[in-house]
């Protein structure tokens, strides 16, 4: 991997120790100018001439293909989305959900997951049970947890891939040979894992997947996408859908929906330039090679950690063990309110990190394009401020 070729693609990196890809990634330039040469054709050409229209018509085809390639999973299964959480709630609120019915979270979740859940909860009388974890909780014992809170009533297992908080690694594969022998369904939020880790909905037991563009893809906001298995989709009603979702030409007296197809999601008119933006920046991550990436970014993140522990009054929250952990690595400072160490990081070594809040701490987002020596600067950050 040559890490210098791509940091010389990624303008930030030239001033600032980017560390923050867990809440938006930094974009390649070349991911700009996709997005800049779209618009560009549309304020000279017109936004609706033929050729401009076409041209748009195949970005999203292609777009459609390349998140498809992510997921390792085939076209007709996936949909390209604004973001993560709209992929959830495409699920969430077309399943038939009847009253007494559970859905599973665990307690250190994303807002995106406790509050949607939580929400058909209150809409449809749905049990939302939360499992409580412990920060160095091993994948048996978490595993242990959610199977012990199943029942003949639970629908849904709902849970984030990567904690967004501690970095770990979510034993989903293990949870989903549970769940598919007891015919519940899961749905990951992999709002840490697209251009990240590799995914694969061919092999894994996941009924329902949503990432987004703007992260560890490297994308712009406003993108991301969902994957669907196949065998669900006629039971996931559109519960926000428009014109481009059902057979055309669309006939008020004659009506014919498409329950079986991805497409009877689609509300309306997408932005072309930002999914432009977000099929560039795919090309980007798979010149480099998911597989090459992960393992990077867990060296990168084996290293912070190892470093970290050896700080008197550091305490590093994220898992030790390789295969439970990520890029995301979460620490905590003794005496140091999490958000005072993210400020003096960026006021004295331009270093972005971002606090979290359950398990507080500060997190720091290590992807393939950061390098050990801003590992060591990250280290001798902390150091100073004990």
């Amino acid at each position: 991997m040559d890490v210098d070729r791509i940091r010389s693609q990624i303008p930030v990196l030239a001033h600032t120790a980017y560390m923050n890809t867990g809440w938006s990634g930094p974009p390649p330039r070349r991911v700009a100018q996709a997005m800049k040469d779209r618009i560009d054709l549309e304020l000279e050409q017109g936004p609706i001439m033929p050729d401009v229209l076409e041209a748009g018509r195949e970005i999203q085809a292609q777009t459609r293909e390349a998140a498809a390639r992510i997921f390792n999973a085939t076209v007709d299964e996936v949909l390209v989305t604004r973001n993560t959480t709209e992929g959830l709630n495409i699920v969430l609120s077309g399943l038939d959900w009847k009253q007494g019915d559970e859905i599973i979270i665990c307690d250190m979740e994303h807002g995106s997951v406790i509050a949607p859940a939580q929400l058909i909860g209150q809409r449809y009388g749905v049990a939302v049970k939360v499992v409580d974890l412990e920060v160095h909780d091993s994948s048996e014992m978490i595993v242990t947890k959610i199977e012990s809170a199943f029942t003949p009533k639970t629908r849904m297992v709902f849970m984030s891939h990567i904690l967004y908080a501690t970095g770990r690694r979510m034993p989903a594969d293990e949870i989903g040979r549970l769940t598919k022998d007891r015919g519940i369904l899961l749905m990951l939020d992999g709002a840490q894992t697209g251009g990240h880790i590799e995914l694969d909905m061919a092999r894994s037991p996941f009924d329902f997947y949503s990432i987004p563009g703007q992260k560890w893809l490297l994308g712009y906001e406003g993108s991301g996408a969902l994957f669907i298995r196949r065998e669900h989709l006629e039971r996931i009603h559109p519960a926000h859908t428009g014109g481009r979702g059902i057979a055309r030409p669309a006939e008020a007296h004659n009506f014919q929906p498409e329950p079986g197809t991805m497409e009877k999601f689609l509300g309306g008119s997408v932005s072309v330039p930002v999914q432009a933006a977000f099929l560039e920046a795919t090309r980007f991550i798979e010149e480099t090679g998911i597989r090459n990436i992960e393992a990077r970014n867990l060296d990168l993140a084996g290293s912070a950690k190892a470093k970290l522990s050896e700080i008197p009054d550091v305490t590093v929250l994220s898992p030790s063990e390789r295969r439970d952990s990520s890029g995301l690595i979460t620490f905590a400072v003794a005496d140091l309110e999490p958000v005072a160490v993210v400020e003096r990081l960026w006021e004295n070594h331009k270093i972005v990190v971002r606090q979290v809040g359950y398990p507080a701490g500060i997190r720091a987002s290590l992807h393939f394009f950061n390098t050990e020596k801003e590992v060591e600067l990250l280290v001798d950050g902390v150091r100073e401020l004990t």
